[in-house]
């Protein structure tokens, strides 16, 4: 009876416990217990559109927006298809006080991002090109032991799947660079022409306004908006989109 307890303790996946406590704090309205207990799943390891659900809930709950939206947003690229998420982010925007066209998730090219994340378009392009190989491997043992076989044979089977292949890992490549993204979690930071004494303040950007990053340092982020304009600020003053990066504390970038 224990190692059968054992093993099911094992397969657990990371974060499971601390994920539940998150769930059960925010059940009981505890929702800066439940902030802690959803980082501490993605800490360990619970890198799961659930998790950033129920995180940026708890962080929306407790009045930290623009927290609430990066968490969100990276539930969002996870899974794409998850309604949920996506109408908490939406419904998060409207509320955002500079009202910013938030930046692309998808090329229209890439319409199958909208359905797909970058993992699933990731599987299924191996497949596609592990099955196109493996025509190929076949084709060639079939023209070394039957040489008078029919050569075209396959061929456009094998042509469809490669060709499949490379464009769902163009694809997923682009959907990867899409997490180039952050959100101002912060009441309102200065964005400035470049860094050091010789910048200059260009415009102010509010809590919750979604930006694409251009260029990071330590300290510093380059970012542009939707409209084009660019210029650095603090990186304290935000949280990435990237789902497997680390989720700070908002306001002291740690």
């Amino acid at each position: 009876m224990m190692w059968f307890l054992a093993v099911l303790l094992a397969c657990q996946s990371p974060g499971t416990s601390e994920f539940e406590a998150g769930l059960a704090s925010t059940r009981a309205g505890n929702q800066a217990e439940a902030v802690e207990r959803f980082r501490a799943a993605l800490d360990a390891g619970a890198r799961a559109p659930e998790t950033y659900h129920g995180l940026g809930n708890a962080l929306y709950r407790s009045g930290q927006r623009g927290a609430a939206m990066a968490a969100w947003w990276r539930g969002v690229l996870l899974a794409p298809r998850n309604g949920d998420i996506a109408a908490n982010l939406t419904r998060a925007q409207a509320e955002s006080p500079d009202q910013l066209e938030p930046p692309q998730t998808h090329r229209g090219a890439f319409f199958w991002q909208t359905a797909l994340s970058p993992r699933e378009s990731g599987l299924v392009a191996s497949a596609c090109l592990a099955v196109g190989l493996w025509i190929v491997a076949i084709r060639q043992w079939r023209r070394i032991r039957q040489p008078q076989s029919r050569r075209r044979q396959g061929r456009g089977w094998a042509v469809f799947m490669l060709g499949m292949g490379v464009l769902l890992s163009l694809s997923t490549w682009d959907a990867m660079q899409q997490r180039r993204g952050a959100v101002v979690v912060i009441d309102s930071v200065s964005v400035r022409s470049a860094l050091g004494p010789a910048g200059v303040d260009l415009f102010v950007l509010h809590e919750g306004a979604q930006v694409r990053l251009v260029e990071t340092t330590e300290t510093h982020a380059l970012v542009m908006l939707s409209d084009g304009r660019k210029g650095w600020l603090t990186s304290r003053a935000i949280i990435t989109s990237d789902p497997a990066g680390t989720f700070p504390v908002p306001g002291n970038g740690g």
